[in-house]
């Protein structure tokens, strides 16, 4: 597996676990209906920024295989 390929599966590990615990910690700590929502808001943005992060990510990873790639071809 080649670096990028690492680097995207331990970014998306990440993604899944921050995801999963933000909802365990929601589900089992008591609060007031809005409060909850509001943490649930707070969560939703949260996943937002890492996919956007993510994205960001690979959209680098993809420019940087182009160029290499048009090197190799191009000489």
């Amino acid at each position: 597996m080649t670096n990028g390929g690492r680097t995207l599966t331990y970014l998306g590990i990440a993604l899944v676990g921050g995801v999963a615990g933000a909802l365990v910690g929601l589900l089992t700590a008591p609060a007031r209906g809005i409060e909850t929502r509001r943490r649930l808001g707070d969560g939703a943005d949260a996943v937002v920024r890492s996919g956007h992060y993510a994205i960001e990510g690979v959209a680098d990873y993809l420019q940087e295989t182009t160029r290499k790639l048009s090197r190799v071809v191009n000489g």
